[in-house]
Parts: C-alpha cells; structure tokens; sequence
C-alpha cells in the first residue's frame, strides 16, 4: 500500500525524538544550571536531605570511629511538574516544511535547559529568604558554625574590594569542628546589569589607579583578581536583583544550590495524537508536540556561595 501525505505524522515523530534528545543532551553540555547547581538524581517526588551539613574532617584512627550525627535541620525538595507545547500546523507537513519543525523542536529543547538555568539562578535570588539545612536563609550573616557564627552575606556593590573580601571570607570558612573546609570560590554570576563591570574585574590584566588630582599621574598595577573567577552572565538576575552578584565554589560535591530531576521520569518529547485521524487534526488542522518534565530547586551548603548587594 502506497504511502500518502496523511501518514507523514506518524512517520515523523521518531525522528522528532531523536532531534529533540540530540539537542537537549547538547543542551545539558553547556547549561548554566549544570555548571553552578548540585544535580541530584531521585526516584522519589519528595526527597529529604537531613545529610547536607559538612562531612566531618579526617582524623587519625587512636582509638574508635566518631561518626558525625545528622543535622538538625533539613532541606526537603519536591519536584513540579513543567510542560512547554508546539503546534503544528498540517499544511507544513503536507508542503515538506519538516526543516522548519525540526527547529522549532530543538527550541524546545532549549527552552527546557533554560527554564533550569531559570530556576537555579531564581533559587540565588531568593536566597536572603529560603531557609538552608542550619535553619538560617542561605545568605545571612549569622550562620552558626561551632560557638559562633559566619556571614556569606553583603550589602556591597561589585567592586574589585568586595570581590577579594568574598573571596577571603569563603576560605575561611570551617565547619562545625572549627577545620577550614577548603572552599575555593571559582566562579562569579552576575546580570546583564553588571556584566561588563564583572569581565573587567576579573579578566583585565592591567588595572589603572584613576585616582589622578592635584598632579598625582594614573598608575597601572597587575589585577590580582585576573583568571581567579569565571564569570557567568545570566539574564535572569534581573528587576530589584540586577545589581546582585554571586561568587561560588562549583568544584565541590554539594554545591549551593540542588536541581533535583526524576531518574525514574526522564525529560519526555511526545505527540498529543499521531495520525491524520487525530482531534487535533481534525478540528484544528494542527499538530501538537510538547516535552514534559519534572524537576525542581532546593538549597545546598551556603559555605559554596556568597552574596553581593543583598538589600
């Protein structure tokens, strides 16, 4: 039996998975959210994490183990359920316009990637209000760490004096026992707002002392913060956040922020219906493709993050 144009669908959809996966795992390759973000992997839609406190510090074996308890407190994180949707109208399929559908395909997958880069960075903006495993918001400036406390927070603008002071300040951070945990921040994320002002904070060679005045001539001197960070640049650090700035420790295990995605509920591309017989089909003359997910955002360790222009 020949083929016709109505079996085009039906013909179309494997190959519009294998699209959209190629995309979305190259997606994943160099998303924001995969670079700055904890990705936890869990079966469950409500995962508890009473583990989140530092892992106490190597010692020599004299005597018996002395394991370290839980935390207090927890982060519990549970996933939400996203969907993002294309329709398709049928005249494309029936007049061979499938190159324009496979890119409409591969913008979902982008949407996709986003939408976690959104919600990681959104969980940063928020975080002078969620409340982090030692019961206090992730960015605070009383953080209980043995018999006192630590702030990875400040109402500093960027500036080349606020980043080294971060900087230092996360190095010093011990845990409970009073042992540095060895944070090495690696990482600043700014806004489109800072941007350029973050670029040369950290990647100019060459600083010039503009001070000038009363004869006093401008004086270039090495940036002791060229290559220290990389700056990451997201556009959802916007509206009263614009001015807001992050520095972070991604080399460690448990970052500042957790993305929990379902392993047991992949990312799925599907069809509403396949077919030339479909609702769809019939009453609109469209086809609809749509990708599903479920995932979200809880908060980490905050030693691996510090924040600036907090108001």
């Amino acid at each position: 039996m020949p083929l016709t144009r109505s079996d085009i669908p039906d013909l179309l959809l494997p190959g519009l998975k294998t699209e959209f996966e190629t995309a979305f795992r190259a997606e994943l390759e160099d998303g924001l959210a995969e670079k700055i973000a904890t990705v936890i992997n869990t079966s469950r839609p409500v995962q508890k994490y009473p583990w989140l406190g530092a892992a106490p510090p190597m010692r020599e074996f004299i005597d018996e183990r002395r394991p370290a308890g839980l935390s207090a407190f927890s982060v519990t994180i549970e996933d939400k359920v996203f969907e993002s949707t294309i329709a398709v109208d049928r005249r494309a399929m029936e007049d061979d316009q499938l190159g324009l559908i496979r890119v409409r395909v591969r913008d979902l997958a982008h949407r996709v990637s986003q939408h976690r880069h959104q919600i990681v960075v959104e969980t940063l903006n928020q975080g002078n209000s969620l409340i982090g495993f030692d019961g206090k918001p992730l960015f605070a400036t009383d953080h209980p760490i043995g018999s006192g406390t630590a702030s990875n927070s400040s109402s500093a603008a960027l500036s080349a004096a606020s980043l080294q002071e971060a900087i230092s300040a996360m190095m010093t951070f011990t845990d409970d026992s009073g042992t540095p945990m060895g944070i090495m921040p690696d990482t600043l994320v700014v806004g489109p707002n800072r941007m350029w002002q973050a670029l040369e904070l950290v990647e100019s060679r060459v600083v010039v002392d503009k001070g000038g005045g009363s004869g006093r001539a401008q004086t270039p001197y090495m940036n002791a913060l060229q290559g220290r960070l990389k700056v990451a640049v997201s556009p959802f650090i916007r509206n009263e956040f614009a001015d807001r700035w992050y520095v972070l420790d991604t080399r460690r295990p448990i970052r500042a922020v957790i993305l929990q995605q379902r392993e047991d509920v992949p990312v799925e591309f599907s069809a509403l219906e396949a077919g030339s017989g479909s609702e769809s089909a019939w009453m609109r003359d469209r086809y609809h493709y749509g990708v599903r997910a479920r995932y979200n955002t809880g908060l980490g360790l905050w030693q691996a993050a510090y924040a600036g222009a907090v108001s």
